[in-house]
Protein backbone atom coordinates (compact mmCIF):
# COMPACT_ATOMS: atom_id res chain seq x y z
CA UNK A 1 0.00 0.00 0.00
CA UNK A 2 1.29 3.83 -1.23
CA UNK A 3 0.75 6.64 1.11
CA UNK A 4 -1.19 7.84 -2.15
CA UNK A 5 -3.69 5.09 -2.45
CA UNK A 6 -7.01 5.58 -2.40
CA UNK A 7 -10.48 3.75 -1.93
CA UNK A 8 -12.13 3.72 -4.59
CA UNK A 9 -15.27 6.26 -4.59
CA UNK A 10 -17.18 5.99 -8.33
CA UNK A 11 -17.17 4.54 -11.82
CA UNK A 12 -18.94 6.01 -14.32
CA UNK A 13 -19.09 5.58 -18.48
CA UNK A 14 -18.61 8.32 -21.19
CA UNK A 15 -18.19 8.08 -24.72
CA UNK A 16 -16.36 9.24 -27.87
CA UNK A 17 -18.27 11.26 -29.88
CA UNK A 18 -18.29 9.32 -33.99
CA UNK A 19 -17.12 10.81 -37.34
CA UNK A 20 -20.70 12.24 -38.96
CA UNK A 21 -22.63 12.25 -35.74
CA UNK A 22 -25.63 14.97 -35.60
CA UNK A 23 -26.92 15.64 -32.32
CA UNK A 24 -26.63 16.90 -28.68
CA UNK A 25 -23.18 15.59 -27.29
CA UNK A 26 -21.78 16.68 -24.39
CA UNK A 27 -19.26 13.24 -23.59
CA UNK A 28 -21.72 11.18 -20.70
CA UNK A 29 -23.19 8.68 -22.33
CA UNK A 30 -26.59 8.40 -23.07
CA UNK A 31 -26.12 10.48 -26.53
CA UNK A 32 -24.51 7.74 -29.03
CA UNK A 33 -25.22 4.71 -26.95
CA UNK A 34 -28.62 4.44 -26.07
CA UNK A 35 -28.16 3.47 -22.33
CA UNK A 36 -30.75 2.22 -19.85
CA UNK A 37 -32.64 3.08 -16.87
CA UNK A 38 -30.32 0.74 -14.83
CA UNK A 39 -26.29 1.50 -16.25
CA UNK A 40 -25.43 3.78 -14.00
CA UNK A 41 -26.82 2.15 -11.25
CA UNK A 42 -24.85 -0.69 -12.44
CA UNK A 43 -21.34 1.03 -12.21
CA UNK A 44 -22.40 2.41 -8.65
CA UNK A 45 -23.25 -0.48 -7.32
CA UNK A 46 -19.98 -2.43 -8.28
CA UNK A 47 -17.75 1.15 -7.08
CA UNK A 48 -19.37 1.25 -3.88
CA UNK A 49 -19.42 -2.18 -2.98
CA UNK A 50 -16.00 -2.16 -4.04
CA UNK A 51 -16.05 0.72 -1.78
CA UNK A 52 -16.98 -1.43 1.19
CA UNK A 53 -14.79 -3.60 0.96
CA UNK A 54 -11.89 -0.78 1.85
CA UNK A 55 -10.46 -1.64 -2.65
CA UNK A 56 -7.33 0.63 -2.63
CA UNK A 57 -7.60 1.42 -6.35
CA UNK A 58 -4.50 3.20 -6.44
CA UNK A 59 -3.83 7.13 -6.94
CA UNK A 60 -7.18 7.61 -8.47
CA UNK A 61 -9.98 7.18 -7.16
CA UNK A 62 -12.89 7.51 -9.70
CA UNK A 63 -12.87 4.95 -12.96
CA UNK A 64 -14.34 6.13 -16.10
CA UNK A 65 -14.95 3.32 -18.68
CA UNK A 66 -15.02 5.45 -22.23
CA UNK A 67 -17.50 3.28 -24.89
CA UNK A 68 -15.65 4.17 -28.57
CA UNK A 69 -15.60 2.86 -31.96
CA UNK A 70 -11.87 3.55 -32.53
CA UNK A 71 -10.67 0.80 -30.75
CA UNK A 72 -11.17 -2.80 -31.95
CA UNK A 73 -14.61 -4.41 -30.67
CA UNK A 74 -14.24 -5.74 -27.48
CA UNK A 75 -10.65 -4.38 -26.85
CA UNK A 76 -10.29 -2.81 -23.55
CA UNK A 77 -7.10 -0.63 -23.18
CA UNK A 78 -6.58 2.01 -20.31
CA UNK A 79 -6.52 5.35 -21.79
CA UNK A 80 -3.57 8.17 -22.46
CA UNK A 81 -6.43 10.63 -21.22
CA UNK A 82 -5.80 12.64 -18.41
CA UNK A 83 -7.82 15.04 -17.01
CA UNK A 84 -7.12 14.49 -12.80
CA UNK A 85 -4.98 12.37 -10.77
CA UNK A 86 -7.76 10.92 -9.19
CA UNK A 87 -9.81 9.92 -12.44
CA UNK A 88 -8.51 6.80 -14.09
CA UNK A 89 -9.88 6.41 -17.77
CA UNK A 90 -10.67 3.26 -19.67
CA UNK A 91 -11.53 2.84 -23.08
CA UNK A 92 -13.92 -0.03 -24.40
CA UNK A 93 -14.15 -1.29 -27.98
CA UNK A 94 -18.34 -1.19 -28.75
CA UNK A 95 -20.06 -0.85 -31.99
CA UNK A 96 -22.78 2.00 -31.52
CA UNK A 97 -25.22 -0.13 -33.83
CA UNK A 98 -25.06 -3.77 -32.43
CA UNK A 99 -25.18 -1.96 -28.40
CA UNK A 100 -28.17 0.43 -29.28
CA UNK A 101 -30.34 -2.67 -30.75
CA UNK A 102 -29.69 -4.92 -28.24
CA UNK A 103 -33.04 -5.27 -25.26
CA UNK A 104 -32.97 -3.44 -22.08
CA UNK A 105 -31.76 -6.90 -20.56
CA UNK A 106 -29.07 -7.54 -22.79
CA UNK A 107 -27.79 -3.88 -22.78
CA UNK A 108 -27.27 -3.91 -18.83
CA UNK A 109 -25.43 -6.94 -18.73
CA UNK A 110 -23.28 -5.88 -21.71
CA UNK A 111 -22.42 -3.00 -19.19
CA UNK A 112 -21.77 -5.05 -16.27
CA UNK A 113 -19.54 -7.34 -18.48
CA UNK A 114 -17.40 -3.95 -19.31
CA UNK A 115 -17.38 -2.89 -16.38
CA UNK A 116 -15.72 -6.33 -14.35
CA UNK A 117 -13.27 -6.36 -17.58
CA UNK A 118 -12.22 -3.02 -17.45
CA UNK A 119 -11.43 -3.54 -13.18
CA UNK A 120 -9.67 -6.54 -14.54
CA UNK A 121 -7.18 -5.12 -16.40
CA UNK A 122 -6.35 -2.50 -14.71
CA UNK A 123 -5.63 -4.95 -11.89
CA UNK A 124 -4.60 -7.42 -13.68
CA UNK A 125 -1.08 -8.06 -11.76
CA UNK A 126 -2.69 -7.63 -8.74
CA UNK A 127 -4.03 -10.93 -6.69
CA UNK A 128 -5.49 -9.78 -4.37
CA UNK A 129 -7.49 -7.15 -5.60
CA UNK A 130 -8.40 -9.27 -8.71
CA UNK A 131 -10.00 -11.28 -5.84
CA UNK A 132 -11.72 -8.79 -4.13
CA UNK A 133 -13.49 -7.95 -8.05
CA UNK A 134 -14.10 -11.33 -8.22
CA UNK A 135 -16.06 -11.87 -5.00
CA UNK A 136 -17.99 -8.84 -5.55
CA UNK A 137 -18.75 -10.33 -9.47
CA UNK A 138 -20.08 -13.07 -7.42
CA UNK A 139 -22.47 -10.78 -5.11
CA UNK A 140 -23.65 -8.86 -7.92
CA UNK A 141 -24.53 -11.69 -10.46
CA UNK A 142 -26.47 -13.36 -7.47
CA UNK A 143 -28.46 -10.01 -5.88
CA UNK A 144 -28.38 -8.05 -8.86
CA UNK A 145 -30.00 -4.53 -8.13
CA UNK A 146 -31.05 -6.14 -4.68
CA UNK A 147 -27.45 -5.64 -3.46
CA UNK A 148 -26.81 -4.03 -0.27
CA UNK A 149 -24.14 -2.08 0.63
CA UNK A 150 -23.00 -1.83 4.07
CA UNK A 151 -22.36 1.54 5.53
CA UNK A 152 -22.87 1.74 9.50
CA UNK A 153 -23.12 -0.40 12.64
CA UNK A 154 -24.06 0.50 16.33
CA UNK A 155 -23.66 -1.97 19.01
CA UNK A 156 -25.05 -1.97 22.63
CA UNK A 157 -25.27 -4.45 25.54
CA UNK A 158 -29.21 -4.46 24.66
CA UNK A 159 -29.21 -4.21 20.97
CA UNK A 160 -27.29 -3.90 17.40
CA UNK A 161 -28.12 -2.00 14.39
CA UNK A 162 -26.96 -2.49 11.16
CA UNK A 163 -27.66 0.39 8.49
CA UNK A 164 -26.88 -0.64 4.53
CA UNK A 165 -27.99 1.03 1.43
CA UNK A 166 -29.52 -0.45 -2.29
CA UNK A 167 -29.03 1.87 -5.04
CA UNK A 168 -32.04 1.87 -7.42
CA UNK A 169 -33.54 -1.64 -6.68
CA UNK A 170 -35.45 -2.67 -9.70
CA UNK A 171 -36.16 0.32 -10.70
CA UNK A 172 -37.21 2.40 -7.77
CA UNK A 173 -35.75 4.97 -5.10
CA UNK A 174 -32.44 3.72 -3.64
CA UNK A 175 -33.47 2.26 -0.24
CA UNK A 176 -32.01 3.10 3.79
CA UNK A 177 -32.00 -0.73 5.08
CA UNK A 178 -32.30 -0.97 8.91
CA UNK A 179 -32.03 -4.20 10.79
CA UNK A 180 -32.42 -4.28 14.42
CA UNK A 181 -31.37 -7.22 16.89
CA UNK A 182 -33.35 -6.94 20.21
CA UNK A 183 -30.47 -8.46 22.41
CA UNK A 184 -32.95 -8.77 25.50
CA UNK A 185 -36.04 -9.90 23.64
CA UNK A 186 -33.60 -12.14 20.93
CA UNK A 187 -36.00 -10.74 17.67
CA UNK A 188 -34.79 -9.52 14.35
CA UNK A 189 -36.47 -6.24 12.57
CA UNK A 190 -36.16 -4.58 9.39
CA UNK A 191 -37.69 -1.15 8.06
CA UNK A 192 -36.34 0.62 4.73
CA UNK A 193 -36.83 4.04 3.67
CA UNK A 194 -36.64 6.18 0.62
CA UNK A 195 -33.61 7.97 -0.60
CA UNK A 196 -33.54 10.79 -3.59
CA UNK A 197 -29.87 9.78 -4.28
CA UNK A 198 -27.90 6.87 -3.06
CA UNK A 199 -24.89 9.45 -1.25
CA UNK A 200 -27.55 11.31 0.73
CA UNK A 201 -27.28 8.58 3.08
CA UNK A 202 -24.00 9.92 3.92
CA UNK A 203 -24.77 13.23 5.24
CA UNK A 204 -28.38 11.67 6.93
CA UNK A 205 -26.82 8.83 8.86
CA UNK A 206 -24.41 10.66 10.87
CA UNK A 207 -25.20 9.23 14.26
CA UNK A 208 -27.30 6.74 15.30
CA UNK A 209 -29.47 6.85 18.56
CA UNK A 210 -32.70 4.79 20.43
CA UNK A 211 -34.81 7.19 22.27
CA UNK A 212 -38.67 6.22 22.89
CA UNK A 213 -38.69 3.45 21.02
CA UNK A 214 -37.39 5.15 17.95
CA UNK A 215 -34.12 4.94 15.97
CA UNK A 216 -33.26 8.43 15.16
CA UNK A 217 -30.13 9.28 12.33
CA UNK A 218 -29.20 12.49 13.05
CA UNK A 219 -27.88 13.70 10.21
CA UNK A 220 -24.51 16.40 9.57
CA UNK A 221 -25.10 19.58 9.96
CA UNK A 222 -23.27 21.84 7.80
CA UNK A 223 -25.01 24.57 5.64
CA UNK A 224 -24.03 22.83 2.49
CA UNK A 225 -25.40 19.26 3.92
CA UNK A 226 -28.74 21.45 4.83
CA UNK A 227 -29.13 22.75 1.03
CA UNK A 228 -28.38 18.80 -0.61
CA UNK A 229 -31.12 16.94 2.07
CA UNK A 230 -33.64 20.08 2.09
CA UNK A 231 -35.89 17.35 0.58
CA UNK A 232 -35.98 14.96 3.57
CA UNK A 233 -37.53 15.52 7.00
CA UNK A 234 -35.10 15.32 9.53
CA UNK A 235 -33.97 13.46 11.48
CA UNK A 236 -34.82 10.58 10.11
CA UNK A 237 -36.76 8.32 12.72
CA UNK A 238 -37.87 4.97 12.30
CA UNK A 239 -40.81 3.49 15.23
CA UNK A 240 -39.40 0.13 16.14
CA UNK A 241 -42.51 -1.48 16.60
CA UNK A 242 -43.64 -0.42 13.52
CA UNK A 243 -40.91 -2.48 11.56
CA UNK A 244 -41.31 -5.85 10.28
CA UNK A 245 -40.18 -8.93 11.79
CA UNK A 246 -36.92 -9.45 9.94
CA UNK A 247 -37.48 -13.82 10.44
CA UNK A 248 -40.91 -13.52 9.26
CA UNK A 249 -39.09 -12.50 5.56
Amino acid sequence: MKSSDRIIKDIRFCETKPKNFVGNFNGIIGNVYQITEDTNSIAQRIARKLNEFGFLSGEFDHIYINFTENIDIGKVIESDKFMDKRIKYVDYGIDQKSFNLLTESEKNQVVKEITFKSLFLLYKNEQEKLEKINEVENLINKFETEIEISFKTKETSLYKIEISYKINPRKTLSKIVIRYFDKKNNSQKIATKDLHFYEDIFYLVDKIEVKNDKIIFNHKKTALVEIATAKYKKPIEVEINEMVNYNSL
